[in-house]
């Protein structure tokens, strides 16, 4: 039986969110090997923050240069992963519409945008994931503990913002 919706593009997207978001992760962990985990949390909180502001920047790029319909999908592009393989369409759309919504530069800014967003999603999972241990592992020896709800619900509004844009 034929599965009704294609998933593949949006778990190559999430893995390659995933591995972009790796990167300032472990940055992140080699700087701060000497610190508490507090210390860490807050680190990386602020280090997402600063990426979340990166991403409405580029949105707002994505959206000035009207590429937001660069790749009219969601949450791939034409059904692939990435503008390299839907390279027939992009052209197909292109020579319909040279000055259309789909171009190849266009396609690749808003992948860009859908990449750096799957990346910072990934970083406020791992933020919430950490602050839930962190109160876990300071409840268990009597110390108090930074709240985890802010991270929760951070990652809980995210998930439901991609969900209704989409």
């Amino acid at each position: 039986m034929d599965s009704l919706i294609d998933l593949s593009p949006l778990l190559q997207l999430l893995l390659l969110g995933g591995l972009l978001g790796c990167a300032p992760l472990l940055v992140l962990v080699w700087r701060s090997r000497g610190a508490t985990p507090t210390a860490r949390l807050r680190a990386l909180t602020l280090l997402t923050l600063f990426l979340t502001f990166d991403l409405v920047i580029f949105g707002a790029f994505t959206r000035l240069s009207d590429s937001g319909l660069g790749c009219p999908d969601w949450p791939g592009c034409y059904g692939s992963a990435s503008p390299l393989g839907a390279r027939e369409e992009i052209h197909a759309a292109q020579t319909a519409m040279p000055t259309g919504p789909v171009t190849h530069g266009k396609a690749w800014v808003e992948m860009i945008h859908r990449y750096l967003a799957s990346a910072v999603g990934f970083l406020i999972l791992v933020m919430c994931v950490m602050s839930w241990r962190l109160r876990g592992s300071a409840l268990r020896q009597g110390l108090p503990a930074p709240s985890p709800w802010w991270a929760t619900v951070t990652l809980v509004w995210v998930c439901m913002q991609a969900l209704s844009a989409h």
